[in-house]
């Protein structure tokens, strides 16, 4: 899949006033993942399958959990048209990721998290995502800048397993964070 291929689905979101990544930080998205070449990642907050189109635009197998069933459906359907291997999971996005860490036959790694769900409840997931993400992974978060984001913000700017960037949008922008180490 192009990033030119969602053109049509940005454009529906934006028109249904569905939150989407939107286009400059989907195509900054769309080149870190042909950068890295991520085989497994995690999505927290799926919405329509915008954000996790790009995720799997390049083979990976995606795992990505969303609240909302009705928009969930909707998800899968995008998927299936831009061809991404994807697994959803209908859910609170704070109990799922625990489940995954606490369910040591499913305890997988990933070499790429990306968090765009409640803003608030970013900082409630931090510590279970790094412990899913390889030593070398990244995890990206969307609206750093937004005021719900300021105590993860925080935490990942000083956090010892991680070396974080903040890569900016005008008045808003990510957060991306390598794990650089286990513990």
């Amino acid at each position: 899949m192009k990033f030119e291929d969602l053109k049509v689905l940005e454009e529906k979101s934006i028109e249904r006033g569905i939150p989407i990544l939107g286009p400059k930080k989907g195509k900054w998205l769309y080149d870190k993942v042909i950068e890295l070449l991520p085989q497994r990642i995690l999505e927290l907050g799926t919405a329509n399958g915008y954000s996790g189109s790009i995720l799997g635009s390049q083979g990976a197998v995606l795992l990505t959990i969303e609240m909302d069933g009705r928009i969930a459906q909707e998800a899968v359907k995008t998927f299936s048209q831009n061809k991404v291997q994807a697994k959803v999971v209908i859910g609170d996005a704070v109990v799922e990721i625990e489940k995954l860490v606490r369910d040591s036959k499913n305890h997988q790694t990933f070499d790429l998290i990306f968090i765009d769900f409640a803003k608030k409840q970013y900082l409630a997931v931090l510590e279970n995502c790094i412990s899913l993400l390889k030593v070398g992974g990244y995890i990206v978060a969307d609206n750093i800048l937004f005021v719900g984001c300021a105590d993860y913000k925080k935490k990942i700017g000083e956090h010892s397993q991680l070396h974080t960037e903040f890569v900016l949008f005008g008045v808003d922008g990510l957060g991306v964070s390598q794990k650089i180490r286990s513990r």
